[in-house]
């Protein structure tokens, strides 16, 4: 991995944080002597070197998740929560690896998934070409485009060497750009995944809760062409040689020691105002939960009585949840955490250092109320947002979210890429009058409910009569040519005229979409153009205010997080040790879902104390561990290290009492849940045996201590 860097990533950084999700050239320039003190035993270029990479390069990018080499011959190991919607398509009702799990005893038997891993080779500083290009710009929808164009030509060129995807990616509000060279892996195939029952263990009534005994993790392995180059399925491949991958380790960790979180965290707002942070809290969250809750039910009861249907759209409910219950804990989070209060506190001591300097006040004596201005003006369309990105969602309602597109298609006779296709395909109406349209007639109401000055064009003039809502969509699909592929091509290929001449009132429905889909980009693209300018000072501000170290929100790129093992008190009188164990697995189990303990662990677990995995510190096989890193979505299925870089666990969650950590780290509550690794090689040891995966890691693992010697 190569990388070189300016501005504020080279910054020398004094202490060993728990807060924070770091760079790699950032942890390169820590006090690594306070490291070592903190339990590093990793030298600098063994952690990460800029043009040899390091143990850090064997954490992997997993579609939204992370995951990481665990031999040399491209196992991989993630969570089983990342790798379930593959899972899931794998599985039928005859054959169903969601529920029994799937254990390939051999490279033959390893299963084709549509999942891909995508390996950074290097990384490119690239913000002085941006900045030129938007220092050209002359109104903020001109510097969007103006970014926008010149990054599509970084990739473009960066494109250019063999084998290589290239993606850009800004920090810092845009302070700097950098140009990330991926090979990503096409063809990755499922080789170990335990039942839901281990796999999901406690389901929603768990999730994102400690204690925690959820065993979340699987195992898929990358394949490549004999030359060692991405190439799609083939029966020719072989198992993808990466540089680096990561030893495991059997001695596992304790309260207090170091560990490391490796991986692709989604997104952080650490540095909003007030303002936008109480937006966040009072309208944005308790939105997006009832949006959920509301589209959850609808999902549910379409599938009841089906275990076809349930299967089929297990991976979408189980998504749809996660994003349910971060909701309702963003909105509990941010109240109990004060988040509000301490920004303004924050900001009225920003004001006081701007007004002590001339210079300072010059330069930023206007900044933060430009900033909340900003921000006021993007939080007067909360909700007409957030509900038409609801209502453009393919998952929920494919059949009118192409309606839209095609809408959208023929008003600016430009037929994307993709589109004929998605309008031939007849599974867009699947489940269209038991699913999609109760989802799509509550949606109405909602758009309908909403204050007249966010109201969604052509919502207005839906009429639904005295049956309600949901019987008007029904009568309006009934009536409609659009439900069959051969009626949505013919209409496609009428092109404006057709879609302008069309009384059919779901297409009205999409007309209106497509102005709002207009509206919506403008507003957008406005926000974003004044924030790159403002936010750039503000970010600049803040740096100079704090005079410390100082790291970027997460952007869903390689970063690294640095935490103890270490338990907490969730509130008053209640303190939570950071370690649970197989008997907190027998204890809550009900023989119901979501806990019913598979009996193979049941019977594996009456001879655990004689495993190699038994702490006797602990006084069991450890299932799940505690410690304050700061994570966030993306960091699901995080390689957890240790100072000497071996794996000990995979992250998976965070306490409920820190989802709302993405606006700030807490000391107190901030809490991430990692699935222990010695759970993990006793679960193939002893429960669903897998021998070969164990020698294959242990054999790598040695190949790695030898090589280090």
């Amino acid at each position: 991995m190569k990388i070189a860097f300016t501005f504020l990533a080279v910054l020398i950084l004094s202490p060993a944080p728990d807060e924070g999700q770091w760079l790699p050239i950032q942890i390169r320039n820590m006090d690594w002597k306070k490291l070592e003190a903190k339990g590093m035993k990793m030298t600098k270029d063994e952690f990460w070197h800029p043009t040899k990479g390091g143990v850090l390069s064997a954490a992997v990018h997993l579609g939204g998740c992370t995951a990481s080499f665990v031999s040399d011959a491209g196992l991989v190991v993630t969570n089983h929560h990342c790798g379930f919607g593959a899972i899931q398509r794998l599985s039928t009702v005859e054959k169903n690896y969601v529920r029994d799990g799937f254990v390939a005893n051999s490279r033959k038997e390893e299963l084709r998934t549509n999942m891909t891993v995508a390996v950074v080779r290097k990384i490119e500083d690239v913000t002085e070409l941006v900045h030129a290009a938007q220092a050209k710009a002359k109104s903020p929808a001109e510097r969007v485009r103006a970014t926008r164009t010149v990054t599509q030509s970084l990739v473009a060129k960066g494109q250019q060497e063999p084998n290589t995807r290239c993606m850009v990616a800004s920090f810092f509000e845009g302070r700097e750009y950098h140009l990330y060279y991926r090979t990503v892996l096409t063809d990755v195939r499922l080789v170990y995944a335990p039942p839901r029952s281990v796999g999901e263990y406690g389901g929603e009534v768990d999730n994102w809760e400690w204690p925690r005994h959820t065993g979340d993790f699987s195992f898929f392995r990358a394949y490549a062409s004999p030359e060692g180059k991405s190439r799609r399925y083939h029966k020719d491949n072989v198992p993808f040689k990466p540089e680096h991958y990561l030893g495991v380790s059997r001695k596992g960790i304790h309260q207090g020691d170091m560990v490391l979180i490796l991986g692709y965290p989604g997104k952080t707002e650490r540095y909003l105002t007030s303002t936008a942070v109480a937006d966040r809290q009072s309208i944005y969250y308790p939105l997006r939960h009832e949006l959920f809750t509301n589209i959850i039910q609808r999902i549910e009861a379409a599938c009841e009585g089906s275990a076809k249907m349930k299967l089929a759209f297990s991976s979408t409910v189980k998504s749809l949840a996660n994003v349910q219950k971060n909701a309702l804990g963003m909105i509990k989070g941010l109240a109990r955490n004060a988040t509000v209060q301490l920004k303004m506190e924050q900001e009225e001591l920003f004001t006081d250092w701007v007004q002590q300097d001339e210079g300072r006040r010059k330069k930023y004596g206007t900044l933060l109320t430009d900033l909340k201005t900003l921000d006021e003006a993007a939080n007067r369309n909360t909700l007409r947002n957030l509900t038409f990105v609801t209502l453009m969602s393919s998952r929920t309602g494919s059949f009118f979210r192409t309606l839209v597109d095609m809408s959208r298609a023929m008003s600016t006779q430009r037929v994307r890429n993709g589109l004929v296709e998605a309008v031939s395909n007849p599974g867009i109406t699947r489940h269209l009058k038991t699913m999609q349209a109760p989802i799509l007639a509550y949606l109405i109401d909602e758009v309908k409910s909403l204050p007249e000055e966010h109201q969604l064009a052509g919502f207005a003039d839906f009429a639904t009569g005295d049956k309600g809502t949901l019987a008007a969509v029904l009568a309006a699909l009934k009536d409609s040519k659009l439900t069959t592929p051969e009626g949505r091509g013919e209409f496609l290929r009428g092109g404006k005229k057709a879609l302008e001449a069309s009384d059919d009132a779901l297409v009205l429905l999409a007309r209106g979409m497509v102005k709002e889909w207009t509206s919506y980009g403008a507003r957008l693209t406005e926000q974003d153009g004044k924030r790159m300018t403002i936010g750039r000072q503000w970010i600049e501000a803040q740096q100079k205010w704090r005079g410390k170290s100082f790291y970027p929100d997460a952007n869903s790129t390689l970063r690294v997080a640095i935490a103890s093992v270490k338990g907490y008190e969730p509130r008053d009188g209640l303190w939570c040790p950071p370690h649970t164990t197989v008997k907190g697995i027998l204890e809550k189990d009900t023989g119901e879902e979501p806990f019913n303990v598979p009996e193979a662990l049941k019977r594996a677990a009456k001879n655990r104390q004689s495993s190699a995995f038994f702490d006797k510190k602990i006084g069991d096989v450890p299932v799940c561990f505690l410690a304050n890193g700061d994570t966030t979505g993306g960091n699901s299925g995080s390689p957890v290290i240790n100072g000497s870089g071996e794996l000990v666990g995979l992250n998976f969650d965070r306490a409920f009492e820190s989802v709302s950590g993405d606006y700030g780290w807490n000391k107190q509550r901030s809490r991430n849940i990692s699935v222990d690794i010695r759970f993990v090689l006793w679960f193939l040891e002893q429960v669903v045996p897998a021998r070969h995966l164990l020698e294959e890691m242990a054999e790598a693992t040695n190949r790695l201590k030898k090589k280090r010697r």
